[in-house]
């Protein structure tokens, strides 16, 4: 007879160091000290504000050995002008300390809390009670530079729970720095010259691990560098646009470290290319890494390995407290991929946002996020600038505009209008559903132009992401339905593709607004004509990419081409050669004399696909040999070769069903076709296509390709996606989208 034990608590979930408590809704660090969510703040404790749907604040308790404090978390999903929608969680200290009725923590205090809850944040679990984890962690208030500041801004990405959960961390944090570490700039003694700058990379490139820490303290008499006690951060290199940072502590000496600074915007990132590596200090030998490997790539010398907490933490309180100590410096470093100029003079400028990329650990393990630290919510063109002047914006005013110049937004009558063509979309009504963002809003569009008016069937669903908005769904069939109901005639086949362009440009272009919500993070259309015919079960997913637009005039109103209609079939071994054109005939010649393992990738993929006019042809044509970076085993690529009576095209493929126009290449172009003389050919293909001028296709041309690569979904039973997209604005090579039939 066995006995139940009782008594005993049920091992809990392992994240790194933190252990989950789901019942109690709390994260236990391995030391004792936890965070807990102790619920949502009334509507009416809310700054005395009423309580808006899309912030709503959370109390959570930071619990160390002898205190614990309640702190305010805003869980935001506002309105983004920079594009996707992602939900934040922000970390209000400002707000915080006032509901305790003080103005600011000594050091001490702070920073033992402040890795607490954040590093908490940063890692924890979707819970019911919480809801959607969040897309990025975001601070405000807090020491920096020596001082408790208001205007202090943080943000970091979440960590990657799946790698954590199968990382335990037994032992207990120890933070490196102490809580009255100081950094220091200093200036060089004097200004070297560039031979003296290059005779001193040379004695580092062919140092000895054991000659380096000597070599290192000669080369900050005459190098601009931050001190602290026993550390050091000294710009030792240049790799192109990257200047590489040599590390020195007690414990070890390292070159990973490596940076971009572009002038106040400054992005750190462990890198693996190295002129001195990883030494350990205190016996002068290679550092000894868990997984350590050493490789040459040109005149680049490479080290992997991942570096253990503790230097993790370190580098840490570089990017949070020795970097902004930087005062402008100007001198040379050496470049070591320049052969023409091996010694540039430089200015690096003091930083106003700091980027550290993948380089901090929240939870004691080598799954590593970013932190992004800045001084000010100044608007402008980065990333990171944009993104904290918008998450620590407490007062967002909608765009109210479409986003595309091209497009005009009236708000009193909900409408959007392309200024060139004259087509207009408008929401007509709301059939179920609110603005809110919590809420799915179900509408009702009317499309119209100088041929005709159609109604179209819009539902913008729920967030289910953190990182964009709810997906908005043209619902083509339903819409079918809706104009039938109405007495209207259903968009007409041979009209659709015009339709469905702009009608597609234009919801992806849709401010946010209070009655629909927010603007879409993607648009998928249900049904649609497809290989000349109509087809129910077609579906396409694009992104709203609005970001890094291209400038390109409007081609103007989007007209289709007959060709479009024509559907295309696989290649069959006993198709009537005679009955083709005559340059589709030279490729059919070249693919029947193959023998029947190239003529076939396998079973269920044909070599190619061939027009029903015959005039047309798109087809496996040769094989290139690829390597995974960094320097993974080769693998096969295939590239693939477009044919018509006008031109020949052709672009390479990292793996099929996904393909990329930034590949594309213009072969040939026949004297006699409408686009000689428009474009021109290149000289060669080169299978490493970002090795070959960018090419920009037409847009007529980039139709043709569009459809023979869509095509090929007929008859395969996954997705394709394209990347390059023609739009009402004109040709966006970062724009993509995905496409498949919804087989049952």
């Amino acid at each position: 007879m066995s006995v139940k034990s009782f008594g005993r608590r049920q091992a809990s979930p392992v994240l790194g160091w933190w252990s989950v408590r789901e019942a109690e809704e709390r994260l236990v660090r391995s030391d004792g000290a936890s965070v807990r969510f102790l619920g949502f703040v009334n509507p009416d404790d809310e700054r005395g504000e009423e309580s808006s749907n899309d912030r709503r604040w959370m109390r959570f308790e930071a619990a160390v050995a002898n205190r614990s404090i309640e702190l305010f978390v805003q869980q935001r999903d506002v309105f983004n002008p920079s594009g996707s929608r992602p939900l934040i969680w922000r970390l209000d200290y400002v707000f915080s300390l006032q509901q305790l009725g003080i103005v600011a923590w000594e050091y001490e205090e702070w920073i033992e809390i402040d890795r607490l809850i954040c590093d908490a944040l940063v890692c924890w679990p979707q819970w019911e009670a919480t809801g959607l984890r969040p897309a990025l962690i975001a601070v405000n208030g807090g020491w920096h530079k020596g001082q408790w500041r208001k205007e202090c801004y943080r943000t970091f990405s979440m960590a990657n729970l799946d790698a954590l959960g199968r990382n335990a961390v037994l032992r207990s944090p120890v933070f490196s720095e102490g809580p009255t570490r100081r950094w220091c700039f200093l200036p060089p003694a004097r200004q070297v010259t560039v031979e003296e700058e290059m005779a001193a990379h040379e004695r580092f490139s062919a140092a000895k691990p054991e000659e380096v820490e000597d070599l290192v303290f000669g080369l900050l008499r005459h190098r601009p560098h931050l001190l602290s006690d026993d550390r050091v951060f000294v710009p030792l290199s240049l790799i192109g646009g990257r200047t590489v940072w040599l590390y020195m502590d007690d414990e070890i000496i390292t070159d990973r470290i490596s940076a971009y600074a572009q002038e106040a915007d400054w992005m750190f990132q462990i890198s693996h290319e190295v002129l001195v590596g990883t030494i350990d200090r205190r016996s002068g030998t290679a550092f000894n890494f868990d997984f350590r490997q050493e490789s040459i790539k040109g005149n680049l010398k490479r080290e992997f390995g991942n570096f253990p907490p503790a230097v993790l933490d370190r580098f840490r309180d570089l990017c949070n407290n020795a970097v902004w100590q930087w005062k402008e410096a100007r001198f040379y470093l050496c470049d070591r991929i320049s052969i023409k100029d091996p010694a540039k003079e430089i200015c690096i400028q003091p930083p106003k946002r700091v980027r550290a990329d993948k380089m901090v650990s929240a939870a004691g393990t080598a799954v590593r996020v970013d932190l992004v630290t800045a001084e000010e919510m100044q608007d402008g063109k980065s990333y990171d600038r944009d993104m904290v002047s918008y998450i620590f914006n407490d007062d967002p005013t909608l765009l109210n505009r479409s986003i595309w110049a091209q497009f005009e937004y009236q708000a009193d009558a909900s409408s959007l209008t392309d200024r060139t063509t004259g087509q207009k979309i408008e929401l007509r009504e709301i059939v179920s559903g609110s603005g809110k963002v919590t809420d799915e809003c179900r509408g009702v569009f009317r499309y119209c132009d100088s041929d005709g008016e159609y109604l179209l069937v819009v539902t913008r669903e729920s967030r289910k992401t953190s990182y964009g908005a709810g997906q908005w769904v043209l619902d083509y069939e339903a819409s079918r339905s809706k104009n039938q109901q109405s007495g209207r005639q259903s968009i007409p086949d041979v009209r659709w593709h015009e339709i469905a362009s702009f009608s597609r440009d234009a919801l992806l272009a849709w401010p946010e607004t209070e009655t629909f919500g927010p603007a879409p993070s993607t648009l998928l259309e249900i049904g649609g004509c497809f290989q000349g015919r109509w087809e129910p079960q077609l579906r396409r997913r694009q992104y709203a990419h609005l970001r890094t637009v291209q400038t390109d005039p409007s081609v103007g109103r989007y007209r289709v081409e007959a060709s479009a209609f024509q559907p295309w079939n696989a290649i069959d071994p006993d198709v009537d050669i005679e009955s083709t054109s005559s340059r589709v005939q030279a490729v059919l010649r070249k693919l029947s004399a193959q023998s029947a393992e190239t003529a076939s990738i396998n079973q269920t993929r044909p070599a190619g696909w061939l027009r029903a006019d015959g005039r047309a042809i798109f087809y496996l044509q040769d094989w290139q040999t690829l390597r995974a970076p960094p320097d993974g085993d080769p693998y096969q690529a295939p590239i693939f070769e477009y044919l018509d009576e006008d031109i020949t095209l052709r672009l390479s493929l990292r793996r099929f069903d996904e393909y990329e126009m930034a590949s594309l290449a213009l072969m040939e172009v026949n004297p006699a076709s409408v686009f000689y003389g428009e474009v021109e050919p290149l000289p060669a293909f080169s299978p490493t296509w970002h090795s070959q001028p960018r090419w920009r296709p037409t847009r007529e041309i980039w139709c043709r390709l569009v459809t023979a690569m869509e095509a090929q979904i007929e008859r395969t039973s996954g997705q394709l996606r394209i990347k390059g997209l023609y739009a009402a604005h004109g040709y966006d090579s970062a724009a993509a989208r995905t496409v498949w039939l919804e087989r049952s």
